[in-house]
């Protein structure tokens, strides 16, 4: 089978990324071939296919907005790809008619890419199935999260998100997204795709209640990929004098990195066999915030800071510690550290709430109240106080994976909802 993947990105910033490639390894390793189409950029992962994609906005090298080039054609490439961009959509046409490619897997294209990418995989009949890793299609920002909470409201009324200035906390930006909300829907948009692969039941939940079609949406949660050399790895969790708490991802308020801190600083009052490395970080001020959180709170003996890092040295981490914290206050799509820490039988600590109450149990997790750091702390003090139940939750690790995270369960289901949309 052909299949045309279509991502923002070629190069690995984070989970969207991680799912890709490793995706597209296994499609390939199974026979199939995969066709990308991206943006250009200097860090992209070389590929035959690259002088097909596209420039980025304002012909820069940027990921974030924020650093793209002040010009009048960063402003106009940026409306262009926020509603329709005629000039990705040709560009992708070109593609198309040179690879014939038989159905499309369209990861992660709005505001970067362009929506114009569906109509060209229609007008040549090509099946579309959308992964869905963020929330997008149910609130304007794509996170359900606002002001340090949980929020919904743009799943009764798309303006809500102009109200709240949710876009950079500005009107413009939200204005604009607003507009194109609706634009989208105008152009019927989710008509044209044939399936939707939400990671999780909570967005299928979400995704349903906001209004789209019951039956063009499908559960496939994420999968880790294994290597002979990661299988052959010996998982086994020890405790040794102090309990290594293990933190990974992006270090901003969102991911809850300060109510983690703050946890520890409570803790550190009451027990001290604990230690907790963190691993992460992508913007300079959020490094260097943390940074002084945890020299002026005193937490320097307790808290390691390491850089983010791209490749699997990240996982000889998971082997150092005996469980992972995911402390974030946004409800999450399902975090490839989750996935990660379980099949390296590391347990988690997550909130209880939005995905994870779908995405793991307690026969592998610690929960704790979310947005609580009152609660979290308490969670981490039982774990400190009893540290035999993280080796419990451990020997569940390898079962829980298999049943929900195997790569095989998830290219099976993949590859026929792909087949499916054929027909």
């Amino acid at each position: 089978m052909k299949i045309l993947l279509i991502h923002y990105r070629f190069f690995m910033t984070g989970g969207p990324e991680r799912y890709m490639f490793n995706v597209i390894n296994s499609l390939e390793e199974r026979g199939h071939k995969v066709i990308p189409f991206s943006i250009k950029n200097d860090n992209n992962v070389p590929t035959k296919y690259s002088n097909y994609f596209v420039e980025n906005i304002g012909k820069s090298n940027e990921v974030f907005i924020d650093k793209y080039p002040k010009t009048i054609r960063s402003y106009f490439d940026l409306i262009d790809r926020e509603f329709y961009s005629k000039k990705v959509r040709k560009t992708l046409e070109k593609l198309i008619e040179n690879e014939r490619p038989d159905v499309c897997y369209l990861l992660v294209y709005k505001r970067a890419l362009s929506p114009s990418v569906i109509d060209a995989c229609k007008k040549y009949k090509i099946p579309i199935v959308n992964r869905i890793s963020d929330y997008n299609p149910v609130c304007g920002a794509g996170s359900m999260y606002r002001n340090g909470q949980y929020c919904e409201l743009c799943m009764k009324n798309d303006f809500e998100c102009v109200k709240n200035r949710c876009i950079k906390n500005k009107l413009l930006f939200s204005l604009i997204r607003y507009f194109s909300i609706k634009s989208f829907k105008k152009k019927e948009f989710c008509k044209k795709i044939d399936a939707f692969v939400c990671t999780n039941q909570f967005m299928m939940e979400k995704m349903e209640e906001y209004g789209y079609e019951k039956q063009k949406l499908h559960l496939i949660p994420t999968f880790f990929k294994e290597n002979a050399h990661l299988k052959s790895m010996d998982k086994s969790n020890h405790i040794d004098d102090k309990i290594e708490f293990l933190f990974i991802g992006n270090i901003d308020e969102s991911k809850g990195i300060y109510d983690l801190l703050s946890a520890v600083s409570l803790l550190i009052k009451e027990q001290k066999n604990f230690h907790l490395t963190i691993i992460g970080g992508l913007h300079a001020k959020e490094n260097e915030k943390i940074t002084n959180f945890v020299t002026t709170n005193n937490l320097t003996s307790f808290v390691t800071i390491l850089p983010f890092i791209k490749n699997e040295e990240v996982f000889s981490y998971y082997l150092k510690c005996n469980l992972t914290i995911i402390p974030t206050r946004w409800v999450e799509n399902l975090p490839n550290i989750l996935i990660e820490s379980i099949y390296f039988m590391r347990p988690v600590v997550v909130p209880n709430f939005g995905s994870f109450k779908y995405t793991i149990d307690d026969t592998v997790a610690f929960k704790f109240e979310p947005l609580s750091v009152e609660s979290l702390f308490e969670t981490l003090k039982e774990i400190c106080l009893n540290k035999e139940n993280i080796l419990k939750k451990s020997a569940f690790c390898q079962k829980y994976f298999e049943d929900h995270f195997s790569e095989e369960s998830h290219l099976n289901k993949l590859i026929g909802l792909f087949e499916e949309v054929k027909r």
